[in-house]
C-alpha cells in the first residue's frame, strides 16, 4: 500500500500533470501559435551548426522561411552529419553548447540502423507527451492510480558511438530518469533491460509482477504483451516455485550479478504461490487475466498491430486498450485520448508538423500542408522538425485524418510509406529483403531465384518465401539469418519468437510472369511501380 508521503508526492505530481494537460489543451485551440513557439524553441539547437550555417537558418523566422531554407529530407540525407556527431563532432549538426544524451536507435531502410540524436530538449518534449498521455489515461481509469504498473523498456546504452555517446532505446532513458514517485509503481527494474535473452527478460518482469497488484500493463508492441504472458504460462511451475521461495530462477536468469540485483527484496510468499496454483488448476493455464485485477492495457493498436488484439484479450482479458499513439524514435506524433481506438490528436507541442498528400509522395519535393490545412478522410505522410536536430524530416508514416479537436487534426496511423512490411514492428524494407537474398545465395554459392516474400498471419506471424524454383532448407535458413543481419528489429523479434522462422512455398512455373502482366493491365504501367 502507498504510504502517506507517497500519496502526497503523487498528489503533487498529479497537480503538475494537470497543469501540463491544460497547457496542452490550450495549444490545440491555437495550433499556428503553438507551432510557431515550437519552431522558436528548436531552431537555436541547430542554427549555429555547420548544417545551420549552410542552410542560413539564422534567417528563418517561420515555417515559410524554413521551407525555403531546408528541403524535405530523409535520414540518409542527414546521415553524414549524424555520423560526424557520433564521432564527436557535435557542431556538424548542433550549435555550440548543446548536449547529446544518447542516440535512439531504430531500423533504417538499409542494413545500417538509424541513430536519432537525443538532446535534453528532445527528452523534455518526449516526456511531456507521455505525461499528457498518462494523465488522461489514468483520469479515465482512476482505479489504476497508485497501483503497480507492468512496463517494458529497452536498454539505453546498448553500445557507444565512436565518439563515446551511448546508443540504445529511448524508453530506457525515460524509465531511468522518470520521477521517483512514478518509478515507485513500476514492478520491473532497469536491470531487466540488460538481460540478453528475451526469455530471461520476460520471465524476470513477470516474476517481479506476480506478487504485485498490477493494474496496468504498458508496452509499445502488443506482441510483447502476448509473449510475456505465454512465457509466464510455459514456465508457470518454475515461476510459482520462485514466488513460494522468494527466488529468481538461476536456470532462466543465468547471469549471477543481474540475478542478485533483480532478486533484492524478494521474499517467500507461499500464500500467493498457493493462490497461483489454484488459478492454474481452474483455468488449465496461467494467464494475467486470472491472477491480476487489471484495469486496462496500453499498446499500439493501429496499422498491422490491430491483428494482435484478439490474442491479447485471450491472455489479458476483455479490457479497455489504450493506444499509446504514433510514437517513433524521431518523436511523438499523436496522443490518443480515448480507449479502443488508434486515433489520436496531433501533439502540436512536440514538433513542427507538415504533411504530404500520399498521392504526391513520390514527387522529388512535394508540397506540404500545415496541420490546419488537412482534409478529413484523406491520407498523408508525416514530416516533422524536432529537437533531435532533424528539420523537415520525412518520417514517412502514413496517417488518415478523422476530424479535428479544436484546431488540431485527429489522425490514425495506417502504414509505413514505401515498400515496407511490418507484422511485429520490424519494418522490413524491400531493399533489406533483396540484400538478404543476395548475401544468402552468395554464401552458399547458389544462383538467386525469382521470388516473392510476403507476411503471413499466424501464431506467431512469419514471412513466406514463394519461388517457382525449389529452395533448399539451408538457403531458407541462410535468408532468415541475413534478414536478421539487415534489420535489427527482425533479429530481435525472431529471437523473442514474436516472428516465426521463414517458410517456403513452391509456385507454378509461370505464376510470377502472370502476376507481372496482371499488374501492368490493372495499373497501366510497369509492375515494379507497385
Amino acid at each position: 500500500m502507498p504510504t502517506l508521503l507517497e500519496k502526497l508526492a503523487a498528489k503533487a505530481a498529479y497537480l503538475h500533470a494537470q497543469w501540463v494537460y491544460r497547457h496542452f489543451l490550450a495549444g490545440l485551440r491555437s495550433v499556428k501559435n503553438q507551432q510557431r513557439r515550437v519552431l522558436a524553441r528548436i531552431l537555436p539547437l541547430v542554427t549555429d551548426s555547420e548544417f545551420g550555417r549552410r542552410s542560413a537558418l539564422d534567417r528563418v523566422r517561420d515555417l515559410h522561411d524554413l521551407r525555403r531554407a531546408v528541403p524535405l529530407a530523409t535520414y540518409e540525407d542527414y546521415r553524414p552529419y549524424i555520423d560526424r556527431v557520433a564521432a564527436g563532432e557535435l557542431q556538424a549538426l548542433f550549435s555550440p553548447g548543446q548536449r547529446i544524451l544518447m542516440f535512439a536507435t531504430t531500423s533504417g531502410t538499409t542494413a545500417r540502423p538509424k541513430w536519432i540524436p537525443v538532446t535534453p530538449t528532445f527528452v523534455a518534449d518526449y516526456r511531456r507527451g507521455w505525461n499528457i498521455f498518462g494523465l488522461k489515461m489514468l483520469s479515465d481509469h482512476p482505479r489504476a492510480i497508485l497501483r503497480p504498473i507492468l512496463q517494458s523498456s529497452g536498454r539505453p546504452d546498448a553500445g557507444r558511438s565512436p565518439g563515446g555517446i551511448p546508443y540504445g532505446a529511448i524508453t530506457g532513458l525515460l524509465a531511468a530518469t522518470q520521477k521517483r514517485i512514478v518509478r515507485r509503481f513500476y514492478v520491473g527494474r532497469p536491470e531487466i533491460a540488460y538481460l540478453g535473452d528475451p526469455l530471461a527478460r520476460y520471465y524476470a518482469l513477470m516474476r517481479l509482477g506476480l506478487t504485485s497488484d498490477v493494474a496496468l500493463a504498458v508496452t509499445a508492441n502488443p506482441a510483447t504483451l502476448i509473449q510475456m504472458a505465454r512465457t509466464a504460462d510455459q514456465h508457470s511451475q518454475e515461476l510459482i516455485r520462485d514466488v513460494r521461495d522468494g527466488t529468481l530462477s538461476s536456470r532462466v536468469v543465468d547471469d549471477p550479478v543481474l540475478r542478485q540485483r533483480l532478486g533484492q527484496g524478494l521474499k517467500p510468499d507461499p500464500a500467493r504461490a498457493a493462490q497461483l496454483e489454484r488459478v492454474r488448476a481452474a483455468a488449465g493455464r496461467l494467464r494475467p487475466r486470472d491472477y491480476w485485477q487489471l484495469e486496462l492495457v496500453a499498446c499500439w493498436t493501429g496499422g498491422t498491430m490491430g491483428h494482435y488484439l484478439p490474442r491479447l484479450s485471450e491472455w489479458w482479458g476483455e479490457l479497455p486498450v489504450r493506444d499509446i499513439g504514433l510514437l517513433a524514435s524521431e518523436g511523438r506524433v499523436s496522443i490518443p485520448l480515448d480507449d479502443n481506438t488508434p486515433i489520436g490528436v496531433l501533439d502540436v507541442g512536440s514538433a513542427v508538423f507538415e504533411f504530404v498528400p500520399v498521392e504526391e509522395s513520390e514527387a522529388g519535393q512535394p508540397r506540404t500542408l500545415e496541420p490546419g490545412e488537412l482534409e478529413v478522410g484523406r491520407d498523408y505522410l508525416v514530416v516533422l522538425s524536432s529537437a533531435s536536430g532533424l528539420l523537415r524530416y520525412r518520417l514517412d508514416d502514413v496517417v488518415r485524418v478523422h476530424g479535428y479537436l479544436d484546431q488540431a487534426p485527429l489522425v490514425e496511423f495506417l502504414y509505413r510509406a514505401g515498400r515496407v512490411a511490418s507484422i511485429a514492428g520490424e519494418k522490413l524494407t524491400e531493399s533489406q529483403v533483396v540484400n538478404a537474398m543476395r548475401d544468402a545465395c552468395r554464401s552458399l554459392g547458389v544462383p538467386e531465384p525469382d521470388f516473392v516474400l510476403a507476411p503471413c498471419w499466424s501464431d506467431p506471424p512469419f514471412y513466406r518465401l514463394s519461388c517457382p524454383q525449389p529452395v533448399s532448407a539451408s538457403l531458407l535458413e541462410a535468408i532468415d539469418r541475413e534478414l536478421a543481419v539487415q534489420n535489427e528489429e527482425y533479429a530481435s523479434r525472431r529471437k523473442s519468437n514474436r516472428l516465426g522462422p521463414l517458410r517456403f512455398r513452391r509456385l507454378a512455373e509461370h505464376t510470377l510472369a502472370e502476376m507481372d502482366r496482371r499488374l501492368v493491365r490493372q495499373r497501366g504501367g510497369a509492375a515494379e511501380q507497385d
